[in-house]
Formats: structure tokens, sequence, C-alpha cells
């Protein structure tokens, strides 16, 4: 990884900018990405080739900004290691597992996987488990752009720091949403769903709606499976960090009794002081 502290691209193409083996050349080269084994399809439109920044330096941290990412292999050839984590966790080995991606569920929305386990020599589900990926994303994303390209161009990026900034607020806004419509229906269904995110964005669940920290109930419907980006051997490794679970009582009670409720007070003192900006008033009146 880069030393200088700034804000910068920190994999292209699935390799961190530092990386210049033949491997990390040779995908950039077919802008191929190393976690799903295929083309990179993310697009932009400043750029004529593929958009293929996977993780960002930002604040001192890595963050994920492509759900690509957590398609990082793991020891089952074709298995996304988090999904392999998720099926060892939940049913306690990998026997007759089948991973289906993009699944709807009606009247909800797409589930990004699910993995069934059927039962022994048939076709039909035992059990199942649906899977949700959340990214982050980020703001002004064009200087991040600008740097992708300058590192096309052959500039170390080591120096450098690019004026993007990250759109967590959004990327948990979707988060939440997605967990109290589906979580419901887990619920009801005495399902169990995971969801995969970085740490750090699990961090600011706990830090702004006062999500609990830690903690698990395996009568929870709603898991977080918690992971981080760690430098080794010259690649960021996908790395497990723990798993949270939850209810949407839970959650419902943390979001109400927020510390980060905003004050009305307040509120009507911003309002009062853009009426003083936009309203004139005859002459004697309030």
């Amino acid at each position: 990884m880069t030393s200088a502290a700034g804000n910068r691209p920190a994999e292209i193409f699935g390799y961190p900018p530092a990386n210049r083996t033949d491997a990390a050349q040779e995908v950039r080269r077919r802008h191929w990405c190393p976690f799903m084994q295929n083309a990179c399809d993310k697009k932009s439109r400043l750029l004529d080739i593929p958009f293929g920044v996977c993780t960002v330096e930002h604040g001192g941290g890595i963050r994920a900004i492509c759900p690509r990412r957590f398609e990082e292999r793991g020891a089952i050839a074709g298995v996304p290691l988090a999904l392999e984590n998720i099926a060892l966790h939940y049913f306690g080995d990998l026997n007759n597992t089948v991973i289906f991606p993009e699944m709807t569920i009606p009247g909800v929305g797409r589930i990004d996987y699910v993995i069934v386990r059927h039962r022994p020599m048939t076709r039909e589900v035992d059990d199942f488990v649906p899977v949700e990926i959340q990214a982050d994303s980020t703001t002004d994303t064009g200087k991040l752009v600008a740097g992708m390209r300058d590192f096309q161009q052959g500039l170390d990026l080591a120096g450098q720091s690019y004026a993007f900034n990250m759109n967590t607020y959004d990327s948990i806004k979707r988060a939440i949403t997605q967990l109290m419509n589906k979580g419901l229906v887990y619920e009801n269904w005495g399902a169990t769903g995971y969801w995969v995110i970085l740490e750090y964005i699990y961090a600011n669940l706990v830090n702004r709606y006062g999500f609990k920290a830690d903690g698990f109930n395996p009568e929870d419907a709603s898991r977080f499976a918690l992971y981080s980006l760690i430098p080794e051997g010259g690649r960021l490794t996908l790395t497990p960090t723990g798993i949270v679970s939850t209810s949407i009582d839970e959650v419902y009670q943390a979001m109400r009794n927020s510390r980060a409720m905003p004050q009305k007070d307040a509120f009507v003192s911003r309002l009062n002081a853009e009426l003083r900006l936009r309203l004139t008033l005859p002459p004697g009146a309030g």
C-alpha cells in the first residue's frame, strides 16, 4: 500500500497501484476483474475503458466502492469467500449447497444471493439463507476518475491525493431500508438473512443510530457479516472480523432512541434565520 496520507485509488482492476507484478499488469491490460473472474463491467461516462477502481483510500482507511469486490474467491473454485463463510456459519458445512444470484421476492425486491441447501440426492430445498452485499459510494467521483486516469498515464499515486469524498450516509440509508423491508419478511418466514458490509460502515451504524456494537443471538433473523480489507503480499485481502445479529425490533428501538436525533429548537432557529433573510415585513410588524 501507499505510505503518504491522502485520498486515492487503493485498487485498480483488483491490485493496489504500487503492485507492478506481471499478474497485475496483465489484468490491467485486459481490464479484467479478478474477483468475479470476468471483464470489469463498471462504467464512467468520463472514461472510454471500464472504471476499474475497486477500493479507495480515504480518511486513513480502505473503502470498497464496488460490490464485485466482495466476490473475492475462497477455497472452493468459483465461490466467493463471503458466501462460503456464511454457508459455514449458518449450515455448519458446505454439503449440498448451491448459490443462486439475483433472486427476487415479489413486492419486496431483489436479493443479491441466496444460498440453498437441498436435501441429499434430491432437487428439493431443505433450507436457504439470503445474502445482501453493501459496498460504499463516492461523491465528486470525477476527481477519483482523474486518479485512475493519472495511473493509466504512468503517474505514481503514492504522493497524490484527490478531492473526492465518501457517500457513506447514502450507503447506510440504503442498507437500513433493505434491512427493514427484507428483515421483516425473514422474521415472518422464520428465515435468516445476512448483510455483508465492511466493518467501518457497521461502526457508522453504531455511532449514528446506536446499533449494538457486538453480540450474537442465533434466534435473530438478521445478521451483519463484517469484513475489513487487509494488505497482504502486495494485495488487499477480504478478511472477516465478526458477525453481529439483530432483530427488527432492536433496529427500530435503536433508531427511535438514537443519540443523533436532531433537536427541534435548533431546527426552528434555523427556520427563523431563513425567514429573516427572505421576508420583508412592513414597518412596525414583528
